[in-house]
């Protein structure tokens, strides 16, 4: 099972004994743009945020997507226990 499945992922953890394979294509940055300074919930101080377009790093059956991304990792633009929805507009 796992070597069907790597043949059309970037990546694949396969554990035999559940017979079951997780797998994805690495995501790539596209685009960026600012947002200007906003308040980060996790470091509790004002900075630079990110409008970020992935996309896959060939063929995938995902799409892009976009992320909001701070300067440093593990920001956060959103008050602890909100998300984030989506629309298809």
């Amino acid at each position: 099972m796992t070597a069907a499945t790597e043949q059309w992922a970037d990546w694949c953890e396969a554990d035999e004994e559940a017979g079951i394979a997780f797998c994805g294509t690495r995501m790539v940055e596209h685009s960026r743009r600012s947002l200007g300074e906003r308040w980060c919930f996790h470091h509790r101080r004002r900075h630079e945020f990110f409008w970020v377009v992935m996309v896959p790093d060939g063929l995938s059956y995902y799409g892009p997507h976009v992320e909001i991304q701070g300067e440093v990792s593990g920001c956060t633009d959103l008050f602890p226990g909100w998300t984030r929805e989506w629309e298809d507009d």
